[in-house]
């Protein structure tokens, strides 16, 4: 190889060292793409704040899903609801109380009302237009009402009556066990009954004999054992009794005195305060006698004047 050809010009040692036409084009479209993708990222963070993006509402608990449940089924629900927790407070209340009011589910029950009426005003508040009303709910609640109403009524009736039986039976053992002391000498009686009728709105329901007042029916039945010649006798021995109640501070609405033997019947019916005031002759006046000498009679008689009232009684009906 010749001098000539191994020793190169200046000129052509730069063209040489020189990168090509390939690599600047490449270098070229970089810096384009990464000016491109930089204005776009500039675009992008503009529109980001010009249009913020809408926040995701948070997740409801299922608390908010039961109202919102509730809410579109219509009002009546939540009354329905908190009537039966309040009416069955009430009743358990009435059943184990030691002194129960059988009435008071009666007198509550206006509280069934004004739930009702609270959920329909908080319901058009909320809304602010017109809003469904459950009408199943709201016939429900009524029933409910209803029903626990009426069973009060029928058991502050059955309460009562067993109430006031007890009471006037009460008073009628302490009035026999009384009389028994007083006149378990003083007179021969055979047979004593005493039957009580007291006033409902009287004391005597709560104090017993103590507070007996002539409101109260107070009737004694007296049978006397003994054997009386004549009226007088008889007469006699009821003004003992008479007196013996009213030493007692019984206030007796009552007396019905009877003695049967084999040849007299008497029978002696004292009604009020002022017959017992009378004397023993005044009282004689007042006896029935009947002078038989055959006893059955009276038997007879007393079945006659029965099946007589028997069959008036089934004539008028």
């Amino acid at each position: 190889m010749s001098t000539e050809e191994k020793i190169l010009t200046k000129e052509e040692i730069e063209t040489l060292s020189a990168p090509s036409a390939v690599d600047s084009a490449a270098q070229f479209q970089e810096e384009l793409d990464a000016r491109d993708r930089h204005i776009l990222a500039a675009l992008d963070e503009m529109l980001a704040k010009n249009n913020p993006q809408p926040k995701k509402p948070p997740e409801e608990s299922s608390i908010e899903k039961f109202c919102i449940g509730m809410v579109r089924k219509g009002a009546g629900i939540i009354s329905l609801s908190l009537i039966l927790i309040f009416m069955g407070i009430v009743v358990i209340c009435c059943f184990f109380s030691p002194d129960p009011d059988y009435l008071l589910p009666l007198k509550l029950s206006p509280v069934a009302a004004v739930l009702i009426g609270l959920e329909l005003l908080v319901y058009h508040l909320a809304s602010g237009r017109k809003f469904r009303i459950h009408i199943p709910a709201i016939v429900i609640s009524a029933l409910i009402v209803a029903g626990c109403c009426t069973m009060a009524v029928v058991l502050n009736g059955s309460y009562k009556e067993s109430k006031e039986e007890y009471n006037n039976r009460s008073v009628a053992a302490q009035i026999y066990d009384k009389g028994y002391y007083e006149l378990r000498h003083a007179a021969d009686i055979e047979e004593i009954s005493v039957e009580v009728e007291l006033n409902p709105d009287g004391a005597a329901n709560q104090s017993g004999i103590d507070a007996l007042t002539t409101d109260d029916i107070v009737v004694i039945n007296v049978i006397f054992g003994g054997s009386y010649s004549d009226p007088e006798d008889f007469a006699s021995e009821c003004k003992t009794v008479i007196d013996g109640y009213r030493f007692l501070g019984i206030p007796v609405t009552e007396f019905h005195f009877k003695n049967d033997s084999r040849l007299h019947s008497y029978r002696l019916d004292v009604n009020g305060l002022f017959m017992q005031d009378y004397s023993e002759a005044q009282l004689a006046e007042k006896v029935n006698h009947v002078y038989i000498e055959d006893f059955d009679y009276v038997d007879d008689l007393e079945d006659f004047v029965l099946e007589t009232l028997e069959t008036s009684e089934t004539t008028e009906i």
